[in-house]
């Protein structure tokens, strides 16, 4: 597969010197809440990648309304390293997920392959450890395999994710230590612009490790490859 291509649809996975890419997306959930993430990366020639991303949301008062009295919802940074062997693609990295109650440290390795000049996956076994502010919250270490499955036909690009997590100290969904999500996109490119749409399905957010309830979550956005 053309490497360009693979840049629109996983932007941390370029193999082009200096390759920039920057994205706005809005987030919708079944319950109403509302999220907004603008996202920014850059990959030097020697490997080495940056990325930040800026969450916000809606107030809680009012979170079925986009844009309303928006709060700060986390902040997330991450540094890896990317290099080709065996024919695949290999991104080492780590990131750290900051707000107001917590510091959530992931390590990842990453790696992808390219079947053809169409059909390419990736895997990435993800460890997060959560480590909380608030008193008498106990800290949570949970483990995160994923894997994407991507097929590109002229400027159209389509790609489906499944996430499963397992976590060992507390319940995740349903009273068990165990979640999962999926999510499916599509996306379109012309010029360095790539508009995109996505829906996945995901545990609710609220009362989750002890509920089987689960939303339907909506994204729209445009990234720019510079």
């Amino acid at each position: 597969m053309k490497l360009s291509r693979v840049l629109i649809l996983v932007p941390l996975i370029s193999c082009a010197a200096h390759a920039g890419y920057v994205d706005y997306r809005h987030e919708y959930y079944d319950d109403g809440r509302n999220y907004d993430r603008v996202y920014m990366s850059h990959r030097f020639e020697t490997g080495f990648g940056v990325a930040v991303e800026a969450i916000s949301r809606s107030d809680d008062a009012q979170a079925d309304k986009p844009y309303n009295n928006l709060e700060t919802n986390g902040t997330e940074y991450t540094a890896s390293y990317q290099f080709i062997w065996n024919q695949l693609i290999w991104q080492p990295g780590f990131v750290v997920e900051t707000d107001e109650n917590q510091a959530i440290y992931k390590p990842y390795i990453r790696v992808q392959y390219n079947i053809n000049d169409s059909w390419w996956t990736a895997f990435r076994y993800r460890y997060e450890y959560t480590r909380r502010n608030a008193e008498g919250r106990d800290d949570r270490s949970v483990q995160r395999p994923e894997a994407w499955l991507g097929y590109n036909v002229e400027n159209w690009m389509f790609e489906v994710n499944g996430i499963y997590k397992f976590a060992e100290e507390e319940n995740l969904y349903n009273n068990t230590k165990r979640d999962y999500e999926y999510n499916f996109r599509v996306a379109y490119k012309f010029g360095q612009w790539v508009p995109f749409v996505e829906v996945g399905n995901v545990s609710s957010g609220y009362n989750t490790a002890t509920t089987d309830d689960r939303q339907t979550r909506y994204r729209t956005g445009i990234g720019y490859n510079f």
